[in-house]
């Protein structure tokens, strides 16, 4: 693949890992409180700490478990689907949609891992008591300098590729899926920090707005943990479609410039000059063709052969075209020509010369060399001057040929993969010159392979993932949001008693809803400002990678941004139910 479809493939993959990743951490912290009320009661029967802890872990690893399998069950499912789904005109059977094994490993292992460790960490900073939780902890204070050093560190093994055109190589592909992922953990190890800084700072208001506030003093850390895979994904959302739409922008450009001269290229396999003079001949007679030429040419090498492990350097490389007198001279500039006749152009190798001996059956660096083809230049070939590519070949190929042949002089027959070579023009102004085109190549040879700037297969291809990938990060964000609304359930469970006494005092229901509505949507805002900077710098290096302009999406920016704000809203109306629950003079009974 080429560099840029690389550099695509990479950032897909890490933009839709990265925000299941985190989602996953963040869920693992989902009903906690509960967990620490049940442990309390196994210490109140005899349990020691570490026994509670080994039971918190069993908990965590027996629910990691039960996913696990649940979500096996769900892709066996929904594989059986992937047959009917067709994209670019390609399917694919169930049996073909087969993770690796040693991913499935991996995911079989580090999911468990992942719930045991985190179950651990929360477990750290409490110590359980038979009549309650005794939180040790003490007062946070987040420090900015390791949460720099992360996206720091991710743009620095990223920035040394952008001094040169990338090449697909394993360092590389290392240096960037580190890199974007230690950007896109940036993010979320900034939110925290961000949130209390902001918060930290802010002072009056409306009621409902100092609750909000003064609860994300208090304590901040469950809001910022549920809120960090919708920034994650908004931002691997926004860098991946930087760098598609900079391939597409990239892509219209060169169709644009290469497509205003209506020229056509054919090739396939043939070492038959008679065949290539049929195939000229009918394609002339194409309504709409103005011009068609063609030869049939191949590679050839010099004698002796150098190292043949590692194939020829380039000054070993010599070019041959064959064909009649009338192609020939589109070539070059002969002084006269018949059947017979040999020429040297001296396009690229200048030592050649009469006499010379070449090796038509040049190692091609795969497999093991094969045996040497030796070929004398008749003493009778003469020099002419090769015309420029531009006056031949137009966009096509930059081929410049060093050995001219006629078929008498050079059997295509003796060449090691020789290739027809056919560029034809037509005339736009012809109704469907370009199909009569096609339909006559499908005659003559089914298997003949069409190269045109004429089409440009890659803006509908491109839109299509821009697409699938804009509805994947909407969906990711919906997920997230689900898990948001978890987190805020469980937030306002944890303060069932504390709504209580608000209750008690009077205060309105619409003064805690407009409370929860701040109380999601200053975190959220925070990451969405947080996300888009980061996107934005993590799509501009990408874009420098693959030597294009930078160039914003700025309908997908504003799309995502509006997906977040809609998350908010969509949280905080599935939440009011149960805080209307919650409100209640009866929460202030205990047991």
């Amino acid at each position: 693949m080429r560099a840029p479809v690389v550099l695509l493939v990479i950032m897909t993959c890490v933009a839709l890992m990265m925000p299941v990743m985190v989602f996953i951490g963040t869920s693992l912290r989902f009903g906690n409180e509960r967990r620490e009320q049940r442990l309390a009661a196994l210490r109140l029967v005899g349990a020691d700490v570490r026994t509670t802890r080994r039971i918190a872990s069993g908990e965590a690893l027996f629910g990691s478990l039960l996913g696990l399998a649940g979500g096996a069950v769900l892709f066996l499912g929904g594989r059986q689907f992937a047959s009917p789904i067709t994209l670019w005109d390609v399917n694919v059977f169930p049996s073909d949609v087969t993770p690796g094994p040693l991913a499935a490993a991996a995911i079989a292992v580090l999911v468990p891992a992942a719930a045991v460790l985190v179950t651990l960490i929360a477990q750290r900073g409490i110590t359980v008591e038979p009549l309650g939780i005794v939180r040790n902890r003490p007062v946070l204070r987040r420090r900015v300098l390791w949460r720099l050093a992360m996206p720091a560190l991710g743009a620095v093994l990223m920035l040394p590729a952008a001094g040169a055109p990338w090449t697909d190589t394993g360092l590389n592909t290392l240096r960037l899926a580190v890199g974007s992922m230690l950007l896109l953990f940036g993010v979320t190890a900034l939110l925290p920090w961000l949130v209390d800084a902001v918060v930290g700072r802010l002072r009056g208001g409306p009621v409902p707005w100092q609750l909000a506030v003064r609860r994300l003093q208090l304590s901040s850390g469950t809001a910022t943990r549920a809120v960090g895979g919708i920034t994650v994904a908004v931002a691997g959302a926004i860098a991946v479609h930087m760098l598609m739409t900079g391939m597409q922008t990239g892509y219209a450009q060169a169709y644009a410039r290469s497509g205003k001269l209506p020229q056509v290229g054919y090739w396939s396999e043939s070492d038959d000059w008679p065949r290539a003079q049929r195939a000229l001949g009918a394609l002339r007679a194409t309504p709409g063709v103005t011009d068609a030429r063609g030869v049939i040419d191949a590679s050839a090498g010099r004698l002796p052969r150098h190292d043949a492990s590692s194939g020829y350097e380039p000054s070993g490389h010599v070019s041959v075209a064959v064909g009649s007198c009338a192609e020939l001279r589109r070539l070059a500039q002969l002084p006269s020509c018949r059947d017979g006749d040999l020429f040297i152009t001296h396009a690229r190798d200048k030592s050649l010369a009469p006499g010379t001996t070449v090796d038509l059956a040049p190692p091609t660096g795969e497999g093991a060399p094969p045996p040497p083809s030796p070929w004398k230049i008749p003493g009778t070939a003469r020099t002419a001057r090769a015309l420029p590519p531009a006056q031949t070949t137009g966009p096509f190929v930059e081929t410049a040929y060093d050995l001219l042949a006629t078929p008498a002089a050079l059997a295509p027959s003796r060449l090691q993969h020789p290739f027809l070579e056919l560029r034809v023009d037509f005339d736009r102004g012809t109704p469907d010159a370009l199909e009569h085109l096609r339909n006559t190549a499908a005659r003559i040879d089914p298997t003949l392979r069409e190269y045109s700037h004429l089409d440009n297969p890659h803006d509908q291809q491109l839109s299509s993932v821009r697409s699938g990938i804009f509805i994947g990060s909407a969906i990711t964000l919906l997920l997230i949001g689900a898990g948001l609304i978890i987190s805020t359930v469980e937030q306002l469970h944890e303060r069932r008693r504390l709504l209580s006494v608000l209750d008690a005092f009077g205060t309105r229901r619409t003064t805690l809803s407009w409370s929860v509505l701040w109380g999601t949507a200053i975190p959220v805002v925070l990451g969405l400002g947080l996300a888009l900077g980061c996107g934005l710098a993590l799509g501009a290096l990408l874009l420098t990678l693959i030597d294009s302009a930078v160039v914003v999406d700025w309908p997908v920016v504003a799309g995502m941004t509006g997906i977040g704000a809609g998350v908010i809203l969509f949280v905080t109306a599935l939440s009011l139910p149960p805080l209307w629950r919650m409100m209640r003079p009866d929460g202030l009974r205990t047991e």
